[in-house]
């Protein structure tokens, strides 16, 4: 637990006292089995599960957590927000959006609809299916005031405010889009407020409207940090300053320590890869100073946590609580902990930055349910969305079912168990955030990688750069990914060396994957169905096989999606043939092989 004693007695005298009821999983009610359930889906900015944020939200706990199912291995399909949200939008891995960064060329508001996505993404589609769909909050990066009208017009949506450039992240001068194409700017005003005052509004609103289903989408910007419009306001100008709490929580916290027990708290040992792997230890005033960030965070997630409970109250008030699913989670985590000695930030493969929050409530969702084991992602729940809806997307997305309900468990169960996989993908820049971090662009950034969780055994993670180094972490001895195992030459017989071949082969398979290869990549290596879990994968008769296969690999780091840097690419003919005499590849996979790009 990233708070200490003294923050436990803060938090316990800033909260309200409520007894947990003991875990239960009853069966849904009778008005729980309408066919289109209502939907609620509230996406906030940056928030990570690794450090516990969460547990600092007291009605959150009460009327999410303890009432549904909380997905404890949830993760972010990119680390950063637009390229995250994007997925999630079209139910896609990233390299099937072609969304990567938050800004053109490669990503943000105005290249998603130059690829022609608008209109064929979760709104349009659940629109279709005839629901009542409204948004108010962020919906990505460069939605701004000259740019969501017109050719840039959000299609799908019955009502919106969107949050919009260059105000998004000013927590004090918000300016959101009407339906009318105007703009309404709240100078003066606290942004998640108004978040939580619009989205009730629009409860209100789609209840009017009892013969059709309503999703709506709520997107506060916490606790995303700082950016001031004005250029001023007693924080850094222009830049990623401390997120800003409502007045009324600002004394909150006061005494949140940093987690110093946690191998990977500012070190005296770098760590991890690239960039990462030459920064210095930081200085006791830096580390005092990610401590106020962290802080802020904490603060800031308050008024988040007053939202839920707001929205939850009116839900009961229009009578639409029994019938209506509660999804709670973040486009990707964020590292404030002075982890691997970096600044506040997210974008790199550490579960910081890529292990997210999902809590739901609703009818058929399992009450009191910790689901630690379950591996899934914002595309996995796009395609779980749409699948509660009944609604069809206009082309094969790569999401497998996320088991919310007891229904949905059941069917994963009978189509072979929930997912145990996940790929995180990176191709741009690393930005730094707050006083020291802002303004400090890391290159070398570029890489994939594959998270494999099966039951209590098995909890890796294993990630390619494009400098040639790769990362393999034990995450049951080494939660923390303070130790690689890649680093050391390996004899080819090591566990090690074998776990790291079959981790290579699930990659070289995911970073290309499209629709069913995406849902099932072990079918794809092994095509007749005997081998679906890397646990199998691991029995010794396949050694030679996995030895042969073409390595992950890049020509050279580069900012964007650029396919020709990534051969070699998975082909029908890798796969395993019974009987085949395989020839091991020369090259290894020791630390002899890592060559770092200039």
């Amino acid at each position: 637990m990233l708070l200490a004693r003294a923050a436990a007695a803060v938090f316990a005298l800033a909260t309200l006292a409520h007894a947990s009821p003991a875990p239960s999983f009853p069966r849904a009610s009778p008005s729980a089995v309408l066919s289109k359930p209502n939907i609620v889906f509230i996406i906030v900015d940056d928030q990570d599960a690794r450090q516990n944020s969460i547990d600092t939200m007291p009605h959150l706990q009460r009327l999410l957590v303890d009432e549904g199912t909380r997905f404890n291995k949830f993760f972010a399909p990119i680390s950063v927000c637009c390229p995250s949200r994007s997925s999630f939008l079209r139910s896609q891995c990233a390299h099937n959006t072609n969304i990567t960064s938050v800004m053109p060329p490669y990503g943000g508001w105005s290249v998603f609809n130059e690829k022609g996505m608008n209109g064929h993404y979760l709104p349009t589609f659940l629109a279709n299916a005839n629901y009542d769909v409204r948004y108010v909050g962020k919906l990505m990066n460069g939605h701004s005031v000259n740019a969501f009208t017109g050719d840039f017009e959000a299609d799908g949506f019955v009502d919106h405010a969107f949050l919009l450039d260059p105000n998004t992240y000013d927590y004090w001068s918000p300016a959101f889009s009407r339906a009318n194409g105007t703009v309404e700017y709240r100078p003066g005003e606290y942004s998640t407020d108004l978040v939580a005052e619009k989205a009730i509004a629009f409860l209100a609103q789609a209840a009017e409207t009892p013969d059709k289903p309503f999703f709506l989408g709520v997107a506060p910007i916490a606790p995303h940090s700082h950016i001031s419009t004005s250029g001023h306001s007693g924080g850094l100008p222009g830049l990623f300053d401390l997120p800003r709490a409502a007045p009324r929580h600002a004394h909150l916290f006061q005494d949140v320590k940093l987690n110093s027990s946690r191998e990977s708290h500012n070190p005296d040992v770098p760590s991890g890869a690239s960039w990462v792997r030459t920064l210095d230890k930081l200085n006791s005033t830096n580390v005092e100073y990610i401590e106020e960030f962290y802080r802020a965070r904490l603060q800031a997630l308050q008024a988040v946590d007053e939202l839920v409970e707001g929205v939850i109250n009116k839900l009961e008030e229009i009578g639409k609580l029994d019938d209506t699913i509660v999804i709670y989670t973040s486009d990707n985590g964020f590292e404030a902990n002075a982890g691997h000695r970096r600044q506040p930030g997210k974008t790199l493969p550490y579960e910081e930055d890529i292990n997210v929050p999902l809590v739901v409530r609703g009818p058929g969702v399992p009450r009191g349910l910790v689901d630690n084991h379950s591996v899934y992602s914002l595309a996995d729940l796009g395609s779980t969305v749409l699948h509660l809806a009944g609604a069809q997307a206009d082309y094969d997305h790569d999401g497998s079912l996320v088991p919310l309900t007891h229904e949905l468990r059941e069917q994963v169960e009978r189509d072979g168990g929930t997912k145990g996989f996940h790929l995180a993908e990176y191709w741009v820049e690393g930005i730094g955030e707050g006083k020291y971090g802002s303004g400090i662009t890391r290159f070398n950034q570029t890489y994939r990688a594959v998270r494999v969780v099966e039951g209590d055994e098995i909890n890796y993670s294993y990630a390619v750069w494009c400098t040639g180094e790769r990362e393999i972490y034990d995450l049951n001895t080494d939660p923390d990914q303070m130790h690689n195992l890649a680093l050391a030459p390996l004899a080819p017989t090591s566990f090690t060396a074998r776990l790291h071949t079959r981790l290579d082969a699930l990659l070289l398979v995911l970073k290309s994957c499209s629709g069913n290869s995406c849902r099932n990549p072990w079918k794809v290596i092994f095509r007749d169905g005997k081998v679906q879990s890397l646990r199998t994968a691991l029995d010794e008769k396949y050694d030679a096989y996995f030895e042969a296969l073409p390595r992950v690999r890049y020509s050279e780091c580069r900012l964007g999606f650029h396919i020709k840097l990534e051969a070699p690419f998975w082909t029908e003919d890798l796969a395993y043939s019974p009987g085949k005499e395989y020839v091991p590849l020369d090259a290894g996979f020791g630390a002899s092989q890592i060559v770092l790009s200039a």
